[in-house]
């Protein structure tokens, strides 16, 4: 299971956008963790898929998590998805997906 110690309520976000945009590959990761260079991949390029849904949802004044805008909560978001994959040996999984995903 991936646990978000330092900031939990990411956990909370990524939870609503999972079920939200239907992902029960993310729902599955996060579950199991991230066990290859594929899940990796898949939780990096999520997590650019969330972003952008949160900016749509802000921009329609969708309540998420009692908030309608949480880009207050970008910075942990990033914090804890980096701290975590770095720690599951994929550092340039995230790397790469994020130049990709925002040139």
């Amino acid at each position: 299971m991936i646990n978000f110690e330092r900031y939990p309520h990411i956990h909370d976000l990524i939870n609503h956008y999972t079920n939200s945009l239907n992902r029960k590959d993310i729902a599955k990761i996060l579950q199991t963790g991230l066990k290859n260079a594929k899940d990796a991949e898949l939780l990096s390029r999520f997590i650019w898929q969330m972003l952008d849904r949160m900016s749509e949802d802000a921009n329609k004044k969708i309540t998420v998590i009692g908030q309608t805008d949480n880009s207050n909560m970008i910075p942990d978001l990033e914090y804890e998805i980096t701290l975590h994959i770095d720690e599951k040996g994929f550092r340039s999984v995230w790397d790469r997906v994020s130049d990709e995903e925002n040139p």
